[in-house]
């Protein structure tokens, strides 16, 4: 949060004074001697200090002043020149990043002595001596030729210019405390001493054993390891054993029941060197021992040139290996009030990176100690604090994966949790997997590994009707959970409630009485762990970032409850505004020292929840209402033998709708984290499988990465290892599993992939085109095209070939009618190729069975196409295709052995083969690596017709005019194609990336305006929550790219807009160097021209607006969803039709979540006033799709955003935008299809299609879900934010195929069969809902025979569950209508068994006085007065009740005197 940083620049600011004002003091003393000063990283500094503290020990007129990063950035540029200006020396060390500008701009005395060791290369330049100014990198690089003193005195034998800075680099690079003595003392006689250096072992190793450290070799270490027992090696840096840093290593031993060694290693090769020993020691003196690593480096283990290496190591040596990580940025109150959790800018070297080796299970292990001041140097102080609890859970973990390698399969106990999201009996599945056949195919797999399973179902058939019977969610459904009570597994209130009690009071608070407990709890918390600093000053930068938090937190429950359907609404405004003022003066008063009142905000804050408003209360005191009968909380799940398979539970807003309403996400219900409790201590799994993309765990609210105990995530996994079957084209969600779910992938394939064939009508039309260009004579070919113009008429295509012939109808001038027939041949035949040139999935994949030969070769073909694949690229792409089944299910058995999964890229396996086999742990691209420029190559390509005004939409340049592009960024994608939509956005600013030479992005660039950047288009971005995760520093990325456009005007807007000056200077302030400065013209620069028109509109209506906000804000062009939260809830809301009646209700929803503002010095503070700014000039949208397996309909993540994104823009301008979807699954054939001519093809190439749709009916019940709660329910997503688009023939089309069977298959047959019934029920309820809601006019007897259709099916199966079937949905009552007497009795009889009872006080909003502070009494009885009218007025309650009312407001009105006089007489 931006907040952290501006609050902790302002407490470095009071370091550095304080610092100064030492040194002043004490300058007189040691005015004599020389004045050493050292800028070092945070983390190196104590060992720095360490030394100088022996230094002045022996030497106490020494001056040596010590600076660290984190003090240098709180300086001015004066401050800083001063502090360099007052030194005779200057040692830079371990300096990389934001103060590199800094440094290189500052002024240098001739006369000083400066060196520059282990430091971005550009400060090289900085050092003193002219001739180490431009040292070789080899030389610079090299670590091993300074190890050891000889090797020492032979480099600088070898190289004597360079001696004395080689001296202080080996001083370094043996980290010591003596070292570090030696290293200030060289510099204070600047140069002429030179004490003998104490080499420091580039590989050590240490056994811990009772509390004690053996620092051993490798040899002695084989001898003195316990064969019998477990081993977990510690894998640190070299300087694991400095001061601080140790105590991790002592703690985490301590934690383990094994055998634990420590194992320092140096960068690079002694890394390889430490893996490879290790494998030595175990395999030949313990091969039968089990044992596991914990890796605590960062980066990859043995560096760029031993990655390969230590990546098949870990393949051979096949043990856990875990990630360990210490957060030296933030103390414990930073990072309890986190939502980040491990900083952006590092996630890629702290876990991305270590991923790319298997490393797995990140978890935060220790944070930094609150600053201390060193008196003797001046530093700033923040040592390594391990966190005990986390440290623990992190050991258990480990244990546990032990605990896998020795127990015997028969007794080994396993959980499998399969997706059921929505809940219902129509959606058992996952993502292209056939889950009955998996959950099957797996537990012959564990019976045949030895693992008790006992009798096992003889189908999927027979497993299925288990499920359905005690394995399905239903929370709506009365009489299913009543049956279900007695069959399933369940769990009493008590034995929930005495596990609850154990979990952090913050999370106990929110779950109970939500966000305003939680933050209630958090300023408890916060309070006293602040009152209890001695540091005054630290005191106030913590009291700072709660107030901040504080504050953040009451925005986003004000945001939840604006537009709120609640009669109280105004009502708990005006209270949420009195609790934040009196929080606001707690903190205050605890900045004084002064011990915190909480009754008057406990008694608002009790009035809040006393509302009882949903999206800001919690699920209610234990058991909750959510999958709970008679007061038990039900486990549904099947057991066979020591295997429970069971769903996932629901989140809850099925029960609570309003939920879905609001901006804030919100805990699961308590039968969630019961769900997961069964499974961890009452059923005692030894491992968890998550079967399929996706589960909903790893999106539960809280940190993005690196989460803490009161994170959900962490909660729910526990110290259960987890592994976790995952398509290997998701690899942006599947990466949320392994990081937030501390899941190990077991990556799967997709169904065969097969080219798109035509069918029916469509294959008519290829047909007369062809007859019509092979026609030898003029008659025919007449007969043929007027055949052709005749059957588009009857398909009703006409729509469709006029949007994809748009643009060229446009060029000519011409209507559909008058085209030439030649031009309508050849459109309506690239029509059809553009089917014909796109993949569609054959059925779906099963876990761990093998394909068909039929499987494989059609496959191969589509790998193949227009590919040129040697032949034994071809062979070798095959035979990993073709094991890639087993090796599923062998991985499966080798992780739930405790063993390694090889790590392996994910990806679409048709653009990159190299993703087979399957099998593996994949992992996403680095994110400093995107764009590469493969990527941006695309991205230029794909902007280039926007640019030119062949695609795109740009309405004109003036005042109000529509001419932003709005760019959605997914994760997913980014993996995909190297960050090619990114370089979309990126074009049309006219920006490009910098590049190293290792391909890592290092800056930005701004490119000229010319031919090939003929302007500057203004771009909005919206960010899904994946992407925000994986790729956070893109946000900033964008920020500064959409920045370096607006200051390519900014010599123009100071002269023409001098009033805006100061408000650009703002604006601009994050480019810092990075600034150049134009004179571009504002219709050629449409950023600097949108930024111009909205400050001054904005400069209008607020004339007393501060420069630098309005400068900053109308510069905002990224947005996304808040930290720790994700989608944009369009999906949710419209998987739940009953819980709205209004598409606005929609973009609402879609507004107040994705309003958050991200960029440099952001953090995702909630903006919607400035988002509806942007999404007011929106003209054209844009969705990226780059693969071969996943469109617009097969997901709910495309309405989502794209058609949430539509929808606003509709809802805030009055009209839709036109919207793209850029198709560059193929980088040979880059498409920008306008979305209509998108959806439309889609439905028509795959979902209307006989080749699409016989495979899924071989699947049976899964390909039912796949058609039915999957394509139905997103087709009906695009309905709702796309109505011009889905028309009534859209409909009718797809009513003819799925329930009338136009197309023979028997479908309706299938449909209606077995457990497809229940699917068949939802695509139904879906389409009277469209009906009902007004969005498909169907015929009264399409309306009577769905309705009929829908309602036998009720009568027969029951309720589905779905979100458009449960009893109390308002589209019943259509229903019904259409049914003759007796059966719509027979229907209501059955949803009358299904409604749950409710009570009438659940919703009804209570009428608590306000208590208002430093008040008269007599204002007091006024408002009360009020406040009883009120009450009066709006209560439905009896004369009683509004007596006993005025007599609780009166009798907290004496409780508040007395309080006040008790207050007062102190």
């Amino acid at each position: 949060m931006s907040y952290i940083f501006n609050y902790q620049l302002a407490l470095y600011r009071i370091v550095y004074l304080f610092a100064l004002l030492f040194s002043l003091i004490t300058s007189s003393a040691y005015a004599s001697e020389h004045h050493v000063t050292v800028i070092v990283s945070d983390r190196s500094a104590p060992t720095l200090v360490s030394g100088a503290h022996q230094l002045l020990q022996q030497n106490p007129d020494a001056n040596i002043q010590i600076r660290t990063v984190s003090q240098l950035n709180a300086l001015d540029d004066a401050d800083l020149q001063q502090l360099i200006d007052n030194s005779e020396s200057l040692l830079v060390v371990g300096v990389f990043g934001d103060p590199i500008e800094r440094l290189l701009a500052r002024q240098y005395n001739n006369d000083q002595k400066r060196y520059v060791l282990h430091s971005d290369q550009r400060l090289i330049a900085l050092n003193s001596d002219p001739v180490t100014q431009s040292i070789p990198n080899y030389i610079v690089s090299d670590k091993a030729s300074l190890s050891t003193t000889t090797l020492l005195e032979a480099k600088q034998a070898q190289y004597p210019e360079y001696a004395n800075w080689l001296q202080a680099r080996a001083y370094w690079v043996n980290r010591s405390t003596e070292n570090s003595r030696s290293l200030l003392d060289m510099l204070l006689t600047e140069g002429n001493k030179k004490a003998e250096l104490q080499p420091v072992g580039a590989l050590r190793f240490a056994l811990h054993n009772d509390d004690k450290t053996h620092w051993l070799s490798s040899d002695e270490l084989a001898t003195q390891l316990d064969a019998s027992r477990p081993v977990v090696w510690l894998i640190d840096h070299d300087t694991g054993d400095l001061t601080g840093e140790w105590k991790l290593h002592q703690q985490y031993c301590q934690a383990l029941n094994s055998q634990c060694v420590s194992v320092l290693a140096a960068w690079g090769e002694p890394s390889v060197e430490a893996i490879q020993t290790i494998k030595n020691v175990m395999n030949k003196s313990l091969p039968n021992t089990p044992w596991g690593i914990v890796s605590l480096q960062d980066f990859v283990m043995g560096g760029g040139d031993g990655r390969e290496t230590v990546e098949q190591l870990f393949t051979e040596l096949n043990v856990p290996v875990l990630k360990g990580i210490r957060l030296n940025e933030l103390s414990e109150a930073d990072y309890a009030l986190s939502s980040q959790g491990i900083p952006r800018d590092s996630i890629h070297y702290r876990i991305a990176m270590p991923e790319l080796q298997g490393v797995s299970q990140p978890q935060i292990l220790a944070l930094t100690e609150p600053a201390k001041i060193d008196q003797q140097t001046g530093a700033q102080l923040t040592q390594s604090l391990p966190i005990t609890k986390q440290i623990t859970r992190h050991a258990k973990r480990m244990q546990r994966w032990l605990d896998l390698q020795q127990k015997e399969n028969a007794d080994k106990r396993v959980a499998i949790v399969y997706y059921n999201h929505p809940p219902g009996r129509h959606n058992i599945g996952a993502d292209n997997l056939n889950v009955p056949e998996s959950l099957l195919e797996i537990l012959h797999g564990l019976k045949n590994a030895g693992y008790q399973t006992g009798e096992l179902p003889k189908d999927a058939e027979a497993l299925l009707d288990l499920l359905q019977l005690q394995g399905v969610n239903l929370p709506e459904d009365a009489q299913a959970l009543s049956a279900m009570s007695k069959v399933a597994n369940t769990m009493t209130a008590d034995d929930y409630q005495r596990w609850f009690k154990q979990l952090p009071a913050m999370v106990q608070a929110e779950m109970i009485d939500g966000p305003l407990a939680a933050l209630q709890q958090r300023m408890r918390d916060a309070i006293k762990q602040a009152l209890a600093l001695e540091n005054v000053t630290v005191r106030q930068s913590q009291l700072q970032l709660l107030s901040a938090f504080m504050q953040q937190t009451s925005t986003d429950i004000h945001h939840a409850l604006d537009g709120l359907r609640h009669p109280g609404r105004s009502r708990a405004l005006d209270l949420l505004t009195q609790l934040e003022q009196d929080y606001q003066q707690i903190i205050d008063a605890a900045a004084q020292g002064e011990q915190p009142d909480w009754q008057y905000s406990e008694s608002l804050h009790d009035a809040l929840l006393e509302m009882q408003i949903e999206g800001i209360r919690g699920w209610g005191e234990i058991p909750g209402k959510v999958m709970v009968w008679d007061n038990q909380l039900l486990i549904p799940g099947v057991q066979f033998g020591n295997v429970f398979i069971g769903p996932q539970p629901p989140r809850g807003w099925e029960i609570h709708e309003e939920l879905l309403h609001a901006n804030m996400s919100f805990p699961p219900p308590h039968q969630y984290l019961a769900f997961y409790h069964y499974i961890q201590s009452k059923f005692n799994a030894d491992a968890m499988v998550h079967v399929g993309r996706h589960s909903t765990y790893e999106f539960l609210p809280k940190r993005s990465v690196g989460l803490g105990e009161d994170d959900y995530p962490t909660i729910i996994a526990g110290d259960v290892p987890g592994l976790y079957p995952y398509i290997v084209d998701g690899v942006g969600e599947g990466i949320q599993a392994k990081r937030r779910g501390q899941a190990v992938i077991i990556d799967h394939l997709t169904p065969p992939l097969s080219v798109t064939e035509l069918y029916d009508d469509l294959l008519q039309l290829r047909q007369l085109i062809e007859s019509a260009e092979a026609a030898s004579d003029k008659t025919t070919r007449d007969r043929a095209i007027r055949s052709l113009r005749e059957q588009i008429e009857t398909m009703g295509l006409r729509d469709e070939l006029i949007a994809s012939m748009d643009e060229e109808l446009q060029v000519r001038g011409a209507g559909f009618d008058e085209i030439d027939d030649d031009f309508l041949l050849h459109e309506v035949g690239h029509y059809l190729t553009n089917f014909q040139e796109t993949f569609m999935p054959l059925g779906l994949h099963v876990f761990g069975r093998d394909w068909s030969a039929d499987g494989l070769h059609t496959m191969m073909n589509s790998i193949m196409d227009n590919t040129d694949y040697s032949e034994d690229q071809r062979k070798d792409i095959y035979q990993k295709l073709q094991i890639s089944p087993a090796a599923e299910i062998e991985a499966l058995l080798n992780g739930l052995n405790g063993r390694f999964i090889a790590p392996g890229k994910g990806n679409d396996p048709i653009r990159t083969p190299d993703a087979l086999p399957t099998g593996r742990n994949f992992y996403a691209l680095d994110g400093s690596l995107l764009p590469t420029r493969v990527g941006f190559d695309i991205g230029q390509q794909l902007a280039a017709p926007v640019l030119s005004g062949e695609k795109g939409n740009i309405e004109g340049h003036e005042v109000g005019d529509r001419n932003k592009q709005g760019v959605i960024l997914w994760a997913s994608d980014s993996v995909r194609d190297e960050g090619a939509m990114i370089a979309f956005g990126m074009k049309l600013l006219g920006v490009r990336p910098i590049w190293n030479s290792r391909g890592i992005i290092k800056g930005l660039e701004r490119l000229p305006l010319n031919d090939e950047q003929p302007q500057r288009l203004d771009v909005l971005f919206t960010t899904s929550g994946l992407f925000r995760d994986l790729y956070g520093e893109h946000l900033v990325l964008l920020d500064k790219a959409s920045l370096l456009a607006l200051d390519a005007s900014r010599e123009l807007i100071i002269r023409d807009y001098p009033a805006l000056a100061v408000a650009l200077n703002a604006a601009l302030q994050p480019l810092g160097e990075w600034q150049q400065g134009g004179d571009e013209a504002l219709d050629k620069n449409l950023v600097a021209a949108n930024w111009v028109n909205q400050a001054r509109q904005r400069l209008a209506q607020q004339p007393d607006i501060d420069p630098a906000q309005l400068g900053r804000q109308t510069s905002l062009r990224v947005f996304g969803i808040a930290p720790g939260s994700y989608g944009a809830g369009i999906n949710r809301l419209v998987e739940r039709s009953s819980a709205w009646e209004d598409r606005s209700e929609l973009a609402d929803v879609f507004i107040k979540r994705m309003a958050h503002a991200y960029g440099s010095g952001l953090q995702g503070e909630s903006q919607p006033d400035l988002f509806k700014q942007q999404l007011a000039g929106i003209s054209q949208t844009f969705l990226g799709r780059a693969s071969n397996l996943y469109g617009l309909m097969d997901n709910n993540d495309a309405f989502d955003y794209l058609g949430g994104f539509n929808l606003a823009v509709e809802t805030v301008s009055g009209q839709q935008p036109g919207s793209a979807v850029i198709n560059h699954s193929n980088n040979d054939n880059l498409r920008i299809d306008n979305l209509p001519q998108a959806l439309l093809g889609e439905l028509r190439a795959r979902y209307l299609n006989p080749q699409w749709i016989k495979p899924l009916m071989n699947e049976g019940y899964a390909g039912a879900r796949t058609m039915g709660s999957e394509f139905i329910e997103y087709l009906w997503g695009w309905q709702v934010t796309s109505p011009e688009i889905i028309t009534d023939q859209v409909w009718e089309e797809v009513k003819a195929v799925y329930v009338d069977d136009s197309l023979q298959l028997e479908l309706d047959s299938f449909l209606s069969d077995g457990h497809q019934q229940h699917v068949q029920t939802n695509i139904l309820a879906v389409m009277l809902v469209a009906i009902d809601k007004g969005f498909w006019d169907a015929d009264l007897a399409t309306q009577k025979q769905l309705a009929e259709q829908f309602a036998a099916n009720i009568i027969e199966k029951g309720i589905p569950g779905s979100g458009h079937t449960h009893a109390n949905h308002p589209m019943y009552d259509f229903v019904k209508s259409q049914l003759d007497t007796d059966t719509a009795e027979a229907l209501e009889a059955v949803l009358a068994l299904s409604r749950m009872q409710t009570s009438e006080t659940d919703s009804s909003p209570s009428h608590i006085q306000e208590l208002q502070l430093n008040q008269q009494d007599s204002q007091q009885i006024k408002n009360s007065n009020q406040i009883a009218e009120d009450t009066t007025a709006t209560s439905s309650t009896d004369s009683k009740m509004l007596w006993l009312w005025t007599l609780l407001a009166l009798s907290v009105i004496v409780a508040a005197g007395l309080w006040r006089g008790r207050k007062g007489a102190m």
